[in-house]
């Protein structure tokens, strides 16, 4: 009796497992944050027109997945995503542009596209 109580505490105490554990490490890549790059303008049209043309700017300049929502628009060229918002001001409308993407130079000629043709 005394044997098999020791046989099963030494089991206990070392483990019964005999597969190879793996210890090699895990190599998470570091994540960078996005370039932002933002305009704004005071515009004489109003917000709904400032959302037709902010939709057909994206398009001509090759944006994928462009919405229209309300007066607001949104975009994708690559890894980058823009977002045009116009609200109306007075007898006109103002307009917020953003543009987020891995590559700074990209971003911000997308971002003065999108603002120089608005």
């Amino acid at each position: 009796m005394k044997i098999i109580f020791l046989i099963c505490i030494s089991v206990f105490v070392c483990g019964c497992s005999s597969v190879p554990v793996d210890h090699t490490e895990i190599v998470i890549p570091e994540v960078k944050s996005p370039h932002l790059w933002s305009g704004h303008k005071k515009l004489k049209y109003s917000a709904n027109l400032c959302s037709v043309k902010g939709e057909s700017i994206l398009k001509s300049l090759g944006f994928k997945s462009v919405v229209k929502n309300s007066n607001n628009v949104y975009g994708k060229f690559n890894d980058n995503t823009a977002a045009i918002k116009c609200v109306p001001n007075g007898d006109g409308s103002f307009v917020y542009t953003a543009v987020a993407g891995p590559i700074r130079d990209i971003v911000e000629r997308l971002r003065n596209e999108i603002v120089w043709k608005l």
